[in-house]
C-alpha cells in the first residue's frame, strides 16, 4: 500500500528540483565569477552616456532586479568606479527617475538577467546596462581563460542608445 506513495512522492521531488532551463543557473550563483566577468565588461565597455556627469553604479540580478550584495561589487573596486546598492536608491519626483540619496546621482544600473551553463567552462549570459531613459541589453558569451573568465562574444539584443 505505502508503495503507490513512494513513486509519486520522489516524482514530485524531482520536479520541485528542476530549475525548468537546463543550465540555467540560480540567481544566488550570479553573484560568482560568472556575474563579475559579466560585470567588469559592461562597465569597462559602457559607452560615453553623458560624459560630463559623474557616475554612481548599482548592479541588479535577475528579471524583477534584485538587488546585489556589497560585497559582490566591492571584488571590482579595481574599476574605480562608485557603486552603491540598489537597496537604497530612490525615487525623485516630477518623472519618477531612480536617484542615488547622497549625491541625487542617476546610477548607471548593470543587470544580470540570466547566466547559463553552456557547457565545459563555457556560458551565456543575458546583461543590460541603463542610465537615466537610455539603455541596452546583449547577449554574452563566456569562456575560461588562464586569467579567468573573459566575454568573446558580444551581440547586442535591443536597447534605445544611439552613439553620437
Amino acid at each position: 500500500m505505502t508503495s503507490r506513495y513512494i513513486l509519486p512522492f520522489f516524482a514530485l521531488i524531482l520536479v520541485a528540483c528542476d530549475s525548468g532551463e537546463p543550465g540555467k543557473m540560480s540567481m544566488d550563483e550570479y553573484e560568482g565569477p560568472e556575474g563579475e566577468a559579466v560585470v567588469r565588461y559592461l562597465i569597462t565597455h559602457l559607452p560615453p552616456v553623458d560624459p560630463q556627469v559623474p557616475k554612481v553604479y548599482t548592479v541588479v540580478k535577475g528579471p524583477n532586479l534584485k538587488s546585489t550584495k556589497m560585497p559582490f561589487v566591492r571584488r571590482m573596486e579595481d574599476l574605480k568606479v562608485q557603486f552603491i546598492s540598489g537597496e537604497v536608491l530612490t525615487l525623485r519626483d516630477p518623472d519618477k527617475s531612480i536617484v542615488d540619496p547622497r549625491s541625487g546621482l542617476a546610477p548607471v544600473q548593470i543587470q544580470v538577467a540570466e547566466i547559463k551553463h553552456a557547457g565545459g567552462d563555457n556560458f551565456t549570459a543575458v546583461a543590460s546596462w541603463a542610465y537615466k531613459k537610455t539603455w541596452e541589453r546583449y547577449k554574452l558569451k563566456l569562456v575560461k581563460s588562464t586569467s579567468g573568465l573573459e566575454v568573446k562574444e558580444c551581440e547586442r539584443l535591443e536597447g534605445n542608445y544611439v552613439p553620437q
